[in-house]
């Protein structure tokens, strides 16, 4: 039987030549570089508590944890209360200088992070899976993340980081200063007009991959524009 598809979303800034390359190359590949968990921004990230009978127990248990967690590769998306929080699109998006891309998937694709107050306890024994207790480590994060409404895509993949994940359907692309009065006079700010030339061209290649392009607007939350005529 198949799973249920579901929408999910990954934040990009937009700002420069090397922000545009990268994400033309998202929307002409379908693929997204995926990390290591040690080039997460979560300090905690991968952090486990660890219970054994003995010393040897607990060492060995650690070492084989850690071993393949250095193998698995992580992509971060947010699902769509991360999409409406205007916090996201400030921290990945350049304060809305940037895009968030919208990706349609199974939802046995990818994986929900959970919220907890203590990171995860694991508890050896004789016949404990390694695989599951390292996807227990990398979906579990503390709460003050809770905000992130993260989904992840998880890969045992130690030597390619390029993973194509489900199908891009949409980028929704920041308006910042959008909704005001004096809109045009502010976008003619050097670093607002960049962005939008940025956008524009961006926008030329979505639509040319037949990707539906969106402005979005906060106020509250984000406030989605369906205009493809950017």
């Amino acid at each position: 039987m198949n799973s249920i598809s579901m929408k999910i979303y990954r934040f990009r800034k937009l700002t420069s030549e090397i922000d545009h390359c990268r994400l033309r190359e998202i929307l002409e590949t379908g693929k997204f570089w995926c990390s290591s968990f040690w080039e997460l921004n979560d300090p905690m990230e991968g952090v486990f508590s660890y219970y054994g009978e003995n010393d040897e127990i607990i060492k060995s248990g650690i070492d084989a944890i850690y071993s393949l967690k250095n193998k698995y590769k992580i992509c971060s998306f947010s699902g769509v209360k991360g999409f409406e929080n205007p916090i996201m699109w400030g921290y990945y998006a350049g304060g809305f200088k940037g895009v968030a891309v919208e990706v349609e998937v199974r939802e046995d694709e990818v994986k929900k992070v959970r919220y907890k107050k203590n990171i995860a306890d694991i508890f050896s024994g004789d016949n404990y899976d390694t695989v599951s207790i390292v996807k227990e480590i990398f979906t579990r994060k503390l709460e003050m993340w809770e905000h992130e409404n993260e989904y992840r895509f998880l890969e045992d993949s130690e030597n390619n980081n390029y993973h194509k994940i489900g199908e891009i359907t949409a980028v929704y692309f920041g308006n910042p200063y959008g909704n005001l009065s004096n809109t045009v006079d502010i976008q003619k700010n050097k670093k607002l007009a960049e962005y939008n030339e940025f956008k524009k061209r961006m926008a030329n290649i979505a639509r040319g991959k037949n990707i539906h392009c969106y402005n979005v607007r906060s106020k509250n939350t984000v406030e989605i524009v369906k205009d493809n005529e950017l």
